[in-house]
């Protein structure tokens, strides 16, 4: 028999009764998901399991122009979310997160091998700039020579950090094979 302090004798206290404040807080949590759910672009927002209403409710979002209506319309979106999976979809997102931190190791690899590259390239100057052209047709060889050149002649440590993160976007918007 549970009893609570305060309780007559022949009281008890009913453990599946929810409370106005979980119920509040439960609201609050689904709006925060919401959030979450409303910067996700389209195609993982597709992904997930949810219910169609739901993905069309969080599209209409976007079509929301004042404050206040988006903040109705974000209530609505918990609403919906209410009566959808939203755990399994919680889940994923975590999921996702994780394998994109799993998969974040793999990028400072490949940001180390570039950075041997680009030191490579303002080294050696125009012969490795050549033979990188020949290995990879894809890339422009006139640009590089410039990225290059500005890496190379950069006077102070801003200019030439700038120069090497032109680079880099260079690089991995044209993959390489050295």
């Amino acid at each position: 028999m549970n009893k609570r302090p305060g309780m007559k004798e022949n009281e008890e206290v009913k453990d599946d009764v929810v409370s106005k404040t979980q119920i509040k807080n439960d609201a609050k949590a689904k709006r925060n998901f919401a959030k979450e759910l409303i910067v996700l672009s389209e195609s993982k927002l597709n992904a997930l399991p949810l219910l169609d209403s739901t993905k069309a409710a969080i599209n209409d979002y976007h079509k929301q122009s004042g404050n206040i209506a988006r903040k109705r319309h974000l209530a609505y979106i918990g609403k919906c979310l209410r009566n959808d999976d939203a755990e399994a979809a919680k889940i994923m997102l975590v999921e996702e997160n994780f394998s994109q931190f799993r998969d974040s190791v793999q990028p400072n690899k490949k940001k180390e091998e570039l950075s041997g590259l680009i030191e490579a390239l303002v080294e050696r100057g125009d012969d490795k700039i050549q033979q990188l052209v020949e290995d990879n047709p894809a890339l422009d060889r006139q640009l590089l020579r410039q990225l290059v050149r500005n890496v190379k002649n950069a006077k102070t440590a801003t200019k030439k950090s700038a120069a090497t993160n032109k680079l880099m976007t260079y690089f991995k918007a044209n993959p390489v094979n050295d």
